[in-house]
């Protein structure tokens, strides 16, 4: 009978225990992470960039595996900053515990981000890095490094011998100045191997005037770099116009559907390419970091891979061309 009253007891204060123990680690753990809240905001969700769309996809995968509550925002050109700005500030009024942001150029942009800072919201910043003090987490691609990449591959292309143009999107946009930086480096003992800067402002179209004009006027180039899509599909149509896929070598950066085919046809000899999706991933990851107090790195950097027609079909690389398939 003492035995009996004795695991009696002892049954008791174990459940008491356990429910105490229970109720301290919600009272000092705050919310459940499905509770916790964080906005992503992008430089654009047009459904026609794939590269913002694995940003987007990416930052869903992470929601779901975290179990976090999870809105992705932006406006729908990437030269919205008015629209990006408005969002911001209207999700800093919303507070949600966390920020994950790819900030679109402008003056404006560092004070609006340091609003959401004052009003206690956790903040990462990916893609770039606003110029602001103290400096926000980041997460992003190695625009430095990816631009090296750019220029040493267009001296293996051409045998040691790169004469080349490079067309960029707009003469503000701080990931373009970071590539050039990078690629000027790699081309630095290859003396007047930079023909020119042009800026064919997100522009297909004038991308292609301005390749045909540099080809039809006879010049040396043996080599464009572009640094966004619409660069790379105008020039790509030039040098089919023209025939001059085999002699003129085109660099482009990024894997939408159009570029792969275009690298897939040998019109683009090789691509760039970033991972949006694990930067989308690690932005909402690092986000959660923050929320809970632990520690994070202050930039964690992804790099780029170089791919061609000769590796794209690699298992690793098939994942960075497509990575909606090999996400679901």
């Amino acid at each position: 009978m003492r035995k009996h009253r004795y695991t009696l007891w002892l049954v008791l204060a174990i459940i008491v225990l356990a429910v105490y123990a229970v109720f301290n680690f919600k009272f000092f753990s705050g919310v459940s992470h499905g509770e916790r809240r964080v906005t992503v905001i992008l430089e654009t969700l047009n459904v026609q960039l794939d590269f913002w769309q694995a940003v987007h996809k990416g930052a869903e995968a992470a929601a779901k595996e975290m179990g976090l509550n999870v809105s992705v925002e932006g406006p729908l050109s990437e030269e919205g900053a008015d629209a990006q700005i408005q969002i911001l500030e209207a999700a800093i009024e919303r507070k949600p515990h966390a920020i994950v942001i790819a900030p679109i150029k402008d003056d404006r942009m560092p004070a609006v981000l340091a609003k959401a800072r004052e009003a206690g919201i956790k903040l990462v910043v990916i893609h770039s890095s606003p110029n602001m003090q103290p400096s926000p987490v980041v997460v992003s691609s190695n625009h430095f490094e990816a631009g090296r990449l750019a220029g040493q591959t267009s001296i293996k292309e051409t045998n040691g011998h790169p004469v080349l143009a490079l067309i960029s999107d707009n003469e503000n946009s701080a990931v373009s100045e970071e590539r050039l930086v990078g690629m000027q480096l790699a081309l630095a003992d290859y003396k007047d191997s930079l023909m020119g800067i042009y800026y064919a402002d997100q522009s297909e179209d004038r991308a292609y005037l301005i390749a045909k004009q540099l080809i039809t006027s006879g010049s040396p180039i043996n080599t464009f770099i572009t640094l966004n899509e619409s660069a790379s599909l105008g020039v790509a149509r030039v040098l089919k116009e023209q025939n001059r896929a085999d002699d003129i070598r085109l660099i482009a950066f990024d894997s939408t559907g159009d570029e792969v085919q275009l690298l897939e046809a040998g019109i683009i000899k090789a691509s760039i390419v970033q991972k949006p999706f694990n930067m989308g991933y690690l932005g909402v990851k690092t986000a959660l970091k923050l929320i809970e107090g632990d520690k994070t790195n202050p930039i964690t950097y992804m790099e780029s891979n170089v791919i061609t027609k000769e590796n794209m079909y690699t298992t690793e690389n098939q994942k960075l061309l497509f990575p909606f398939i090999n996400s679901k």
